[in-house]
């Protein structure tokens, strides 16, 4: 088989991501090379991502290498993806989740405070945080993880919230903080967050096939579950939307928050679709 290229963007959490997919691959003998691309919300590093345009920020130019055809797949954290991809392109498959839930990081040994400044740029944690922190206020942070991790040490918040996947996958240095790992119950994270997802071509047929073999079907039915009711919410990075779900046996549990409104449905894990539309009922009938 020919050489597989793989697109991604170039930051450390992404190149890791796309390294355990290489690995994946090549243990099933094939080879791989990775093609690093720039997105819109890499070459901005500063904007608030809800002003420069949240739904493909990371995504588009990376799909654009696939429709181009100088890769043959390409990998994001699943929770970048917006419910409605190119044209073209499919996800065929998903690595095992990490752990979704997110983290609240202070400096070891140093209480909030009375009016803690908590850095994060997501409607969907500040509205939680608010309820755990009532007086805490919240300011915008970009960078990778490294560089909030930095921006925490010299001062510039007392706190910053940061997917636990991310820290998991990157394993940078914690021994200067603490580090508080929120409950799904305490703030519900955003649909698909911990997941990797693995994007291709539709007509590519060998490619589909071959991702086909390496896709955890668990996680990838928690994909689909948890992108449905995104799409279902028809929601935007500028609104509070959280969605989780859970596999029990054969049964999946669909838990989503909308602007305070907050829905937990169950039913079998072949009838998802139904759990979710559910779920959006309840969360329609709360005023």
């Amino acid at each position: 088989m020919k050489e597989i290229v793989i697109a991604t963007r170039g930051s450390r959490l992404a190149l890791a991501q796309t390294e355990f997919v290489r690995r994946q691959l090549e243990n099933g003998g094939v080879s791989c090379k990775i093609l690093t691309v720039k997105t819109k919300g890499d070459r901005d590093r500063t904007s608030a991502l809800s002003s420069i345009g949240g739904n493909g920020l990371f995504v588009r130019e990376v799909e654009a290498a696939l429709l181009d055809g100088e890769a043959d797949l390409a990998v994001h954290s699943a929770k970048d993806l917006p419910y409605v991809l190119s044209d073209g392109l499919t996800v065929p498959c998903v690595m095992e989740a990490a752990d979704s839930r997110d983290c609240l990081v202070t400096v070891k040994g140093k209480a909030l405070g009375e009016n803690p400044v908590i850095g994060t740029g997501s409607a969907r944690r500040k509205a939680q945080a608010s309820r755990l922190f009532p007086s805490a206020s919240f300011q915008e942070i970009r960078g990778n993880v490294d560089t909030r991790l930095q921006k925490l040490l010299d001062g510039g918040y007392d706190g910053i919230i940061l997917a636990k996947a991310g820290l998991d996958r990157l394993e940078p240095d914690l021994s200067p903080f603490d580090v508080r790992v929120f409950s799904t119950e305490e703030m519900l994270p955003a649909a698909c967050q911990g997941i990797i997802a693995v994007e291709c071509r539709k007509n590519d047929t060998d490619t589909f096939s071959l991702l086909s073999t390496i896709n955890d079907k668990e996680s990838f039915l928690r994909f689909k579950a948890e992108r449905t009711m995104l799409s279902l919410l028809d929601a935007d990075c500028k609104e509070a939307v959280g969605v989780h779900s859970e596999i029990d046996g054969d049964i999946i549990t669909v838990i989503a928050l909308y602007e305070g409104k907050k829905a937990k449905k169950s039913g079998g894990i072949g009838d998802y679709q139904s759990v979710c539309r559910n779920a959006l009922e309840e969360i329609n009938e709360q005023q």
